[in-house]
């Protein structure tokens, strides 16, 4: 709760920015998920389906204990246990989904494995503090965060920090874009003509960028001035969470305090979890940037965000797989249809390869089986497939255009 005198120096908040590069568990290596689903009402697409009605639909314990949550746009969530590996958690999530996606179904309702709601406009349906605060901290600020909280899904993968916490933060920022192109997953075609193969990506990065770009890796002084730098979402009187208008960032709230006062340490960790940044340390990594995705490329995506982001990956090699001139974060939301991209993905996948063979012969079937697949479309048609209507897949063919 904010204090009526300045408690917090920027220096005090570089120390509890650090907390998140601290390992929570250390030294486990364990992985879990977070998987998100727009959901649909099976006959009718373009009727938004009440929170209270999915949650009724899915009511009741799943087969390996997941737990359910619901996004503010009527997206259902499902968190699985800390497991010893990414083949475990997995293994958990497609039980959990196997269960969950017949109890929608006998309600009329369909769980979709894409990254962008394609069927209605972005309508909050969750009524809590927390996001009416921030819709009009957003509206204060000029901004439009309706499409990012309201209409898009994901996949996160939770890691451990592994042996050496800012090398492993530092080989999630590399491959973050990369692997957010290779797994692409929410085509579309605008208004004005152009296309995104991850359109969600597209929606996270502009809405707010200093809460949504990437964090540069390799310090927790990056980190704390990323924290500092962007703009307060959501403010307490005591009693109640409001929105900030007019805006300002934390940096400015340490100095200069707000007529509720200046922030604590309460504050600032509040102020962190409204941060969405691709790679978010949070005493692990939250790998934030995959779209999400049906069950066989959900399988072959984390397996290979393990493989690169543990600590059996060399630097030095993933800095070689990723290198290219253009920024990556730029060309991430058209896939692969960038040379360089295509080229950068390659060769993180066969170094992911070589990395899941060597952790246990054969282990990297899945993944060769994709990429055989995806060669053999020449890399144009988005992953998860299944899941996208044929117009969609036709509004962003030819994929393999160049863009540069």
């Amino acid at each position: 709760m904010s204090t009526t005198i300045p408690t917090l120096t920027e220096a005090d908040v570089v120390a509890l920015a650090s907390r998140s590069l601290q390992p929570a568990t250390p030294g486990r290596g364990s992985v879990a998920l977070e998987i998100e689903w727009i959901i649909v009402d099976s006959s009718d697409r373009s009727r938004p389906v009440r929170c209270d009605e999915v949650m009724s639909a899915a009511a009741g314990e799943l087969p390996c204990g997941g737990l359910l949550s619901i996004e503010p746009g009527g997206q259902l969530e499902l968190t699985t246990a800390r497991h010893d590996g990414a083949r475990e958690a997995l293994a958990a999530a497609d039980a959990d989904e196997a269960a969950l996606a017949n109890r929608l179904a006998a309600s009329g309702l369909r769980m979709l494995a894409t990254g962008l709601d394609l069927y209605r406009p972005p309508l909050r349906l969750l009524d809590l503090p927390r996001y009416r605060a921030m819709e009009g901290s957003w509206e204060a600020a000029g901004l439009d965060g309706r499409l990012a909280t309201n209409s898009t899904a994901s996949i996160q993968v939770n890691l451990d920090f592994g042996q050496e916490p800012l090398v492993t933060w530092e080989r999630a920022g590399l491959v973050a874009p990369v692997l957010a192109a290779a797994f692409a997953n929410s085509p579309h075609r605008a208004d004005d003509g152009s296309w995104r193969a991850s359109a969600r990506w597209s929606v996270m990065a502009a809405f707010d960028p200093s809460r949504t770009r990437p964090v540069p890796t390799g310090s927790v002084q990056a980190w704390a001035d990323y924290a500092l730098d962007a703009l307060v979402f959501v403010i307490s009187d005591g009693t109640d969470v409001l929105p900030v208008d007019p805006p300002f960032s934390l940096r400015r709230w340490v100095k200069e305090g707000h007529r509720f006062g200046y922030p604590d340490a309460e504050d600032v960790a509040v102020h962190l979890t409204t941060l969405f940044p691709p790679v978010r340390p949070r005493g692990w990594l939250e790998c934030r940037f995959l779209d999400a995705l049906a069950a066989r490329d959900r399988e072959v995506a984390v397996l290979t965000v393990a493989a690169l982001i543990g600590d059996d990956a060399p630097i030095a090699d993933l800095r070689t797989a990723v290198d290219m001139d253009s920024d990556p974060w730029v060309l991430a939301p058209f896939g692969t249809a960038d040379r360089d991209m295509r080229h950068a993905v390659e060769r993180c996948l066969e170094l992911a390869i070589a990395i899941l063979d060597a952790q246990s012969d054969g282990a990297s079937a899945p993944l060769r089986a994709w990429v055989d697949r995806r060669r053999a479309a020449g890399w144009a048609i988005p992953a998860g497939a299944e899941d996208v209507t044929a117009a969609d897949l036709q509004s962003v063919v030819p994929l393999e255009q160049e863009i540069h």
